[in-house]
């Protein structure tokens, strides 16, 4: 919404604009942390010029953490990063080792936090201002596409399997704590994708059938694992196409908050 990330020729990322919440992955939130400078309101909260995210830890150590800074990090050949994206308030990317990594809004699990105890004061969940790993996803697959919407992000497998993290629809609280599966293996086939988008708060993938049609499937994030196992579907804006005109091809699907934008070859 108010932040940007880009990647360069040589697998860096770079992230600028607000970082309220962490979004730009440099460990503050304010561009006069550096400084202390003692600016206006809204003066420091913009950070003009891109920088460099390099902050990525390895997973598998055994280092113990400290505060908000993990160590240690990966090595420069292992942070060389592959896929990025951003959403609202919070930024994705997966390295070329095949690593995903998140940061901004309500990334990190809070540990102190229980939900048996009612404390108005404590959350479930924490802004991170520097890359999390994402845990949950099957080591030997790998990831070949990602896409961030409004509070979720969604990356897709080498086996055609989709999985998420962010905020569910049937649940306020963020599932940050490890990926889900929200599509099975054997529905797409990752060969003849077209598009892979995230919208407000579902993610669409369009790929290509043998009979040369279109497939189109809307999948939504559920906390509930029976749920889940029903959140794929057609989307019947394609009931409206086909009876308009059979012979268009869906080329993508972009959501919005309160609307949907189908682009066709045509």
């Amino acid at each position: 919404l108010q932040h940007g990330i880009a990647l360069d020729s040589k697998g860096q990322a770079f992230c600028w604009g607000k970082g309220e919440r962490g979004q730009l992955g440099q460990g503050r939130r304010l561009a006069d942390d550096e400084e202390g400078q003692d600016d206006e309101p809204n003066e420091n909260r913009t950070f003009e010029h891109a920088l460099h995210v390099d902050n990525f830890y390895d997973p598998y150590a055994t280092t113990s953490t400290k505060e908000d800074i993990y160590a240690p990090l990966l090595s420069p050949s292992d942070s060389k990063i592959g896929l990025i994206s951003a959403g609202m308030n919070f930024s994705l990317a997966v390295t070329s080792s095949n690593l995903p990594y998140i940061w901004g809004k309500n990334c990190v699990p809070n540990p102190s936090f229980s939900a048996s105890d009612f404390n108005i004061r404590s959350k479930p969940v924490e802004d991170s201002t520097y890359p999390r790993y994402v845990p949950g996803l099957p080591a030997n697959l790998q990831i070949i596409k990602v896409a961030c919407g409004t509070h979720h992000a969604a990356m897709l497998l080498e086996d055609g399997s989709i999985w998420a993290v962010g905020v569910a629809t049937d649940s306020p609280v963020p599932m940050w704590d490890e990926a889900v599966e929200i599509l099975t293996p054997g529905i797409v086939d990752t060969s003849e994708i077209i598009s892979f988008q995230a919208g407000f708060d579902r993610t669409v993938i369009v790929s290509g059938l043998e009979s040369g049609k279109r497939q189109v499937i809307e999948i939504q994030l559920w906390s509930n694992e029976e749920l889940r196992q029903y959140g794929a579907v057609r989307p019947s804006y394609l009931d409206w196409l086909d009876q308009e005109d059979e012979s268009q091809k869906v080329l993508s699907v972009h959501r919005g908050w309160m609307h949907t934008v189908v682009v066709t070859e045509s």
